[in-house]
């Protein structure tokens, strides 16, 4: 069956998007609960360990500090214990790290249901399991690293307002630039499996050059550590060390470095009108400078879905003098700078899982990136069943 030019600009919008890794409206995507809610608690835990929550928040947050609230499912009994914050760790806007110390050892065998003192009952109760197996031997855990090119707008961003389509949060914002620049990210995954006992640890990670100079260092919990380098290197070099959130101790990784080898070369070159196109197309109204690929890429987002458009929705593009310019439909890019931070650190604002970093930027984690770290959640996921 062919495909209409429609489901064709919209395969290019999504392909687009994806392969930017620019947020783009989620198929199925559920508003987050109001109030605080945990959005990560590992599995298994050892019976003289402690227990670790991610908490977070995106809407009618309270003004308390988080409160966590631990029963034992077998027994229905409310679990005594001190409770502290982790304050180096790197979290988003309005997340935190939460650390809850028993005051007596848990039951082996045992379930332990987890949630924070007056959630909405819809964020659900997060269990976890209370085991003699778990391994707290975190230094034998293998790490796996990934050198991958990316590729992000350069220099001047403009941006445009999406509004609402079906199946989405809401409003959302997308930038173009004239030119896009590949960068270097070097992703880490550390996991040992169900019975390792890598929650009970921050991982410090410290990215440094191949003569040792330090480049950047990271403390995180249950996530993938990046860094991104503007310029390719012959190696990227990094030290990992496991510090104990039960008593402190930590366990020092030998530095390691990993090879360029052949992920490709760092540049900054023209960006594509196609795929100017495919980000724009969804816009209400023009990114200042783009007006003329606007017009094009809107036309035909109209043309086959005219109930996502006002009646008059490029009339502005009728007119002789619409101050549309550029070079092959795209134009100088307007707006503000581009932003500082590389990274393509994810914020989850309006959305579940799944609602990246705000478009606005102009920046966000690229889809293998991203790929890497749903893929390793996932592998946590299935290893804490």
């Amino acid at each position: 069956m062919p495909y209409s030019r429609f489901t064709a600009l919209t395969l290019a919008v999504m392909g687009g998007l994806a392969a930017l890794g620019i947020s783009r409206p989620s198929s199925a995507c559920t508003p987050v609960p109001d109030g605080r809610y945990l959005s990560g608690v590992f599995g298994v835990v050892p019976l003289d360990g402690v227990i670790v929550a991610r908490a977070s928040c995106y809407s009618n947050c309270p003004e308390s500090a988080p409160v966590l609230l631990v029963k034992d499912k077998d027994t229905g009994e409310a679990i005594s214990g001190t409770q502290e914050e982790v304050a180096d760790v790197a979290v988003a806007e309005r997340e935190s790290v939460l650390v809850f110390r028993p005051t007596a050892p848990l039951v082996d065998g045992h379930t332990y249901q987890v949630e924070i003192e007056g959630q909405d009952i819809s964020a659900g109760i997060s269990e976890i399991y209370a085991s003699t197996a778990v391994d707290m031997d975190v230094g034998a855990i293998p790490v796996q690293s990934h050198v991958i090119v990316q590729e992000r707008w350069h220099g001047k961003t403009s941006c445009c307002t999406v509004d609402q389509l079906p199946g989405t949060c809401g409003p959302d914002e997308r930038c173009v630039a004239e030119e896009m620049e590949r960068y270097v990210s070097v992703f880490l995954t550390v996991t040992g499996g169900v019975d390792a006992g890598e929650s009970q640890y921050v991982q410090v990670v410290t990215f440094s050059s191949p003569d040792g100079e330090e480049l950047g260092k990271k403390t995180v919990w249950n996530e993938s550590p990046s860094q991104t380098y503007d310029v390719a290197a012959t190696e990227y070099c990094y030290q990992l060390t496991y510090r104990s959130l039960i008593d402190g101790t930590t366990v020092e990784k030998e530095r390691t470095c990993v090879p360029h080898g052949d992920a490709g070369e760092t540049a900054v070159f023209p960006a594509d009108p196609a795929q100017i196109a495919a980000n724009i197309a969804a816009c209400s109204s023009p990114p200042q400078g783009f007006e003329e690929a606007w017009c094009s890429a809107r036309a035909a987002f109209c043309e086959e879905a005219p109930h996502l458009c006002a009646d008059n929705d490029v009339s502005s593009c009728e007119a002789p003098d619409t101050g549309a310019g550029g070079s092959g439909g795209s134009g100088a890019g307007g707006g503000g700078d581009a932003p500082e931070d590389p990274d393509g650190d994810h914020v989850r604002v309006g959305c579940s899982v799944g609602a990246g970093r705000s478009a606005s930027s102009g920046w966000a984690l690229p889809a293998l990136g991203l790929a890497l770290s749903l893929a390793s959640r996932a592998r946590r996921r299935r290893d804490r069943r």
